[in-house]
């Protein structure tokens, strides 16, 4: 039985568009990595412009900057399988057809903005990476850190819901049990990967 899985998105659900979502930049924004398990340099409210016929339907949505932008109900189901390390970070979607989206307050006019999803940064990685039995590629500046897997094991550890590897932070993974528990909420948007085939 496989013990976990990569998550990823299943990709663009508009033929129109290079991404469900889009990060409106701010200040710094090229240098915000919620791989990291280290505090963000973050505003007070992150914006993205969005589809909104696709948000309706997505949990898991394609947005333009590598982060995990989830909605509240599938972070619910992952936290209904057990507990995990993590900070939610709220982002409100902005309807990317709406071209005055602001009042003169600075605020979302009605019917704007939809507040249901967030960024997840998991506060503390797993050291369950299988140096023995993994096939990878070493990050050469850092031997503790891998760059690429053609074949990725774990260890025989307990397994949170929601997890990145401390040697290999770049993939997101679920447990067994977090597959699970977004199957049964009806979770869209989600692909899922056997971890051994993460690369």
């Amino acid at each position: 039985m496989t013990r976990a899985f990569q998550i990823r998105n299943e990709g663009v659900h508009h033929p129109d568009d290079s991404a469900d979502a889009t990060l409106v930049e701010f200040p710094g924004s090229n240098q915000v990595y919620f791989q990291s398990v280290c505090p963000l340099d973050l505003p007070a409210t992150i914006y993205f412009e969005a589809n909104f016929e696709t948000l309706k339907t997505i949990d898991y949505p394609l947005v333009s900057v590598p982060w995990p932008v989830m909605s509240k109900r599938m972070l619910e189901a992952l936290r209904s399988a057990g507990e995990f390390e993590h900070r939610a970070v709220p982002v409100t979607m902005l309807d990317d057809t709406v071209e005055e989206k602001f009042d003169t307050d600075g605020k979302p006019r009605p019917g704007v903005a939809n507040f249901n999803y967030v960024v997840v940064q998991l506060t503390k990685h797993l050291d369950a990476f299988d140096w023995e039995r993994s096939e990878y590629t070493p990050v050469e500046s850092a031997p503790d850190k891998v760059w690429s897997t053609t074949h990725l094991m774990l260890k025989d550890v307990p397994l949170p819901p929601l997890f990145r590897l401390a040697a290999f932070r770049r993939p997101l993974f679920v447990s067994a049990e977090g597959r699970a528990a977004l199957e049964k909420a009806n979770v869209n948007g989600v692909k899922f990967i056997d971890s051994e085939d993460t690369y």
